[in-house]
């Protein structure tokens, strides 16, 4: 259940089994003069944070209509925005087994409109409004789900009341365009890692007529086969008031909002809800159950998963517990069997899965390429049997513990989440009564005991009761298209994360603009310091105590263009180690000290970011700096994050997205840094020595070349001296900014690498971009929301080729994201089938040819403005986001006044400039197309193989 303390959607969000060993970066000098006190997590402690948790829902109340509909109300003091929410208890779990995939599609269609609302209007009002809308579905539940400015929220009530029982599935309102989406959905899903897995292992676990055996979004020829009179027998079975919840959260008025909600609601009847499913389970088995299967991708991948219990049972919290020692960090037990002594796995992630019926826990283990299948599974098994055969340590326990406590505060900073947290407990049943499930589930975390851990593995955890899936690479592995591992995307990542436990049916949106410039009228940073110690360190400093958290987030500055060329791979290697010892400490006692804080730590080649708890400030911002002053990079974990790496190196080559992105980055920039693959060539990181890491450190990692931005739970000048404490060692570097060539001149071109093993044809257009101090920066904000990054589907490209003709799940194309100091990139990118890629080609040129020919409508630009600038307060409802923003400002040298120019900027944009940018920046003479897929080099379909 801890899905309630991350704060993430249903069995889904914690089957986002989070990698535990992520690429990172780097830092540099002598260790600071003081010594990190620890700070150990004690039941004094974590009482003290059970209280403070329990009491974020002290202000919920809840009316029950007369129809049945529960109306959760939690205003939040000084909240800058409010989130709505609405709650349907039903998921997957409730289809028909020869109809799956009925709700996901529900979630979809609930966007295409009403007898009122034709389709489009829910986007476009809400992006009038300045807001973001969205929807998830879950094994028990679909959510949907609107944020707003807290002066313009109510319209999302309206929305909501009209689609309860009013909406309209039909050919009118885009059925087969948003079935073609969905298929779109789907199959883009099976081109990253653990899909496939998830969805091998669920009939496994359950048999066929039990609710949890099929994925979230469907069977593939169920969601093919779907007809609009299925999917509405669907919707009026089950999308009444009487099978609902309805959460506003942020800063509103209780009392007027129940009054709207009443007169909204109140008028809608309520009905009669059809039986529930009825759980049955597979007869007991004496012997684990497996499948095997041949991978699309290069390292092997296990899922084990155990049949298990209900939300709110006493043994969830439980189990909760048992995730956390087994992978929840790198104090874990399979983290530090695995990954760290048998140097066999890259990751290693549990997840406990219950739910409204009996659910699941898993545990995943990706092995590094080569690596002893049967050796991984045995080692598995034998950390499972230990937690029967003998107690915990106190220190597992008490940092298990403190963890899932501290996770539930961190995730509650943000209006969003909270809501969120509502909405979701109250579709289980006994969640009714949201802050007493939650008092009841904080008491009993804090309350397990090595002997309950004990029992629940001895009930649960058994070997002879598993269910084992093994995606296997062909060996030798077969590759197709291209194999160029010399460049990379900007922004590489190593591994997807896994999707073990249920599908993510998120509608493709997209978010608030990234870059530094959002604001709003009710949020200011004009209340942070800035300082410069004397060793160069730069320190923006914001206080903020609303919570007792402090994030610190570390900055260095163009750490990528001192790369060498012929060490490519070395910025990366070199972050990944950050963590693993220093002159004071061992990484494994790193990890045992932020870890017991229930905090997090996380360092990469471009600096580090801290989250803790205010009586673990000291202790975090010592192993910060500790770790970017001092790191000595032991030469056994250099060589088991150098496998590591090469593992990643290889895998990446067959995850057609990431191959596509890197060729797109490789042929916009030619030579530039910014063209080369973070992870870096297979021939050179072989060779990488400890004494070419620490060279790359030294010359990297200076104060001086370093902005450190600390907001929360502190004293301003209480915290510089502390700063300065810890960083005066630190010696300045004389190193001026690196000079690099600049990247080649924009030109067009077509590259098709052929993959038959891909689902998706991934897709990328685009040319060299803008520097974030571009004159025309604003201008080209506003033009990115008119043609590629509007929200919902309100932009022209997603509205015509993804919405209007559904040839693709996720669409979207943007020059201002990427904009730094270094040139970013226009790109353009779709996910599409291999018959409908020259349809989405031409598609897309299609849109951009008429945004440079035809000045847009002056509604287009008009909402695209005031979507810029009423969704300005979403970045700044987390500490993270508050420190995410004041870097930037400093990085780009915008102030901290910069709120103000963007508005002024923003509202000045007409829709000429809008027309001028695109002929400016969008010649399609200077776009490149690169796509990988299920193609030939004319852009046709292969050819199946026959069997």
């Amino acid at each position: 259940m801890s899905r309630f303390a991350l704060g993430l959607p249903p069995l889904l969000a914690l089957s986002l089994l989070v990698p535990i060993a992520p690429t990172r970066g780097e830092p540099a000098a002598p260790a600071p003069e003081q010594p990190v006190a620890a700070r150990g997590a004690d039941a004094t402690s974590d009482a003290e944070l059970v209280k403070t948790a329990q009491g974020m829902f002290a202000d919920l109340k809840l009316v029950t209509l007369e129809n049945g509909l529960r109306v959760y109300l939690l205003p939040v003091k000084g909240a800058p925005v409010v989130t709505t929410m609405v709650a349907y208890r039903v998921g997957a779990a409730d289809e028909e087994k020869d109809q799956t995939g009925l709700s996901h599609y529900l979630e979809h269609l609930l966007f295409k409109g009403t007898a009122k609302l034709v389709p489009g209007d829910i986007d476009r009002a809400t992006q009038r409004s300045g807001g973001r809308n969205n929807a998830y579905t879950s094994e028990d539940m679909t959510v949907y789900h609107f944020d707003f400015a807290a002066d313009r929220w109510e319209i999302a009530l309206e929305i909501e009341a009209d689609r309860m029982r009013n909406t309209l599935i039909d050919a009118k309102h885009e059925f087969e365009q948003e079935k073609g989406a969905v298929v779109s959905e789907l199959e883009g899903g099976e081109d990253n890692p653990w899909d496939l897995e998830y969805k091998a292992i669920l009939p496994l676990l359950w048999p066929k007529e039990s609710p949890y055996s099929h994925p979230v979004i469907g069977q593939r020829e169920h969601v093919r086969g779907a007809t609009a009179e299925v999917i509405k027998r669907h919707y009026d079975k089950w999308y009444h008031p009487n099978n609902a919840s309805l959460i506003v959260a942020g800063g509103f008025d209780p009392d007027a909002a129940l009054e709207k909600i009443k007169k909204l609601f109140g008028p809608i009847a309520k009905s009669e809800l059809p039986p529930r499913k009825k759980a049955t389970f597979h007869p007991e088995r004496k012997e684990p159950v497996r499948k095997e299967f041949e991978s699309k991708f290069d390292v092997p991948r296990m899922m084990v998963g155990f049949n298990t219990v209900q939300v709110g049972t006493p043994e969830d919290p439980v189990l909760d517990v048992v995730q956390e020692i087994l992978a929840g960090g790198k104090t874990s037990r399979l983290y530090r069997k695995m990954v760290e002594d048998e140097r066999i796995a890259s990751e290693v992630s549990a997840g406990n899965y219950a739910g409204r019926y009996p659910g699941w826990f898993a545990v995943n283990v990706e092995l590094l390429q080569g690596k002893d299948r049967k050796k991984a599974e045995e080692l598995t098994f034998a950390e499972l049997d230990k937690l029967t055969a003998e107690p915990v340590s106190d220190a597992e326990l008490n940092r298990a513990r403190r963890k899932i406590l501290a996770s539930f505060i961190f995730a509650r900073e943000s209006v969003h989440s909270l809501c969120d947290a509502v909405a979701r407990t109250s579709t289980y049943p006994g969640g009714e009564d949201v802050a007493k499930f939650f008092k009841n589930y904080l008491d009993r975390v804090a309350k397990v005991t090595k002997e309950d851990i004990q029992k629940v593995a001895k009930q649960y955890l058994v070997r002879n009761t598993s269910a084992i899936v093994w995606s296997v690479p062909a060996a030798p592995p077969q590759k197709s298209g291209m194999r160029n591992l010399e460049f990379g995307t900007k922004t590489e990542q190593a591994r997807a994360l896994p999707r073990a436990a249920s599908h993510a049916a998120f509608r493709a949106s997209h978010a608030a603009p990234k870059s530094a410039e959002a604001g709003t009228s009710g949020f200011s940073l004009n209340a942070a310091k800035k300082v410069v110690l004397p060793n160069g360190l730069t320190v923006v400093l914001l206080e903020d105590h609303r919570l007792p958290v402090v994030v610190a987030a570390a900055e260095v500055a163009d750490v990528r263009l001192r790369e060498p060329l012929e060490k490519l791979g070395v910025a990366t290697l070199m972050g990944n180690l950050l963590e693993e010892g220093t002159a004071r400490h061992t990484g494994k006692e790193i990890s045992a000290l932020i870890e017991g804080t229930g905090g997090s730590l996380s360092l990469s080649s471009s600096g580090g970011t801290l989250k803790v708890l205010t009586p673990d400030t000291d202790l975090g911002l010592g192993l910060l700096f500790e770790c970017l002053q001092a790191p000595i990079f032991p030469e056994g974990a250099l060589e088991r994050m150098r496998e590591q790496q090469l593992s990643s190196i290889a895998d990446a080559e067959t995850q057609p997205r990431t191959r596509a992105g890197r060729l797109f980055n490789a042929t916009v920039y030619g030579n530039h840094p910014s063209g080369r693959p973070a992870l870096g060539k297979k021939e050179i990181v072989e060779k990488l020595t400890a004494a070419d890491v620490k060279a790359f450190h030294k010359l990297a990692f200076a104060p001086n070349f370093t902005t450190v931005a600390v907001v929360g739970d502190f004293k301003t000048e209480e915290m510089v001296k502390k700063l300065d404490a810890l960083t005066s060692s630190w010696k300045k570097s004389e190193l001026s900014q690196p000079e690099v060539a600049p990247p080649p001149e924009p030109k067009s071109g077509e590259q098709i690498v052929s993959d038959k093993n891909a689902s998706q044809v991934h897709v990328y257009i685009g040319r060299l971009g803008i520097t974030r101090d571009h004159p025309d920066y604003y201008k080209l904000l506003v033009m990115d929301n008119v043609l590629g990054t509007g929200p919902g589907f309100t932009d022209r490209l997603s509205s015509n080729l993804r919405d209007r003709l559904g040839l693709a799940y996720t669409v979207n194309a943007t020059i201002t994201t990427t904009a730094g100091k270094q040139p970013g990139t226009f790109t353009g990118f779709v996910g599409t089938f291999p018959n409908k890629f020259l349809d989405v080609k031409f598609g897309f040129f299609k849109e951009v040819n008429k945004l440079r020919d035809e000045v847009p409508t002056n509604q287009e630009v008009e909402d695209a403005k005031k979507y810029l600038l009423g969704s300005l307060p979403f970045k700044f409802t987390t500490l993270t986001g508050v420190a995410g923003e004041l870097l930037a400002a400093e990085r780009y040298g915008l102030g901290f006044d910069y709120l103000e120019k963007y508005r002024k900027e923003v509202a000045a944009v007409t829709p000429a400039d809008v027309q001028a940018m695109a002929k400016k920046h969008l010649d399609p003479k200077t776009l490149v197309l690169v796509a990988v897929g299920a193609i030939d080099k004319d852009g046709k379909p292969l050819e199946k193989e026959k069997k």
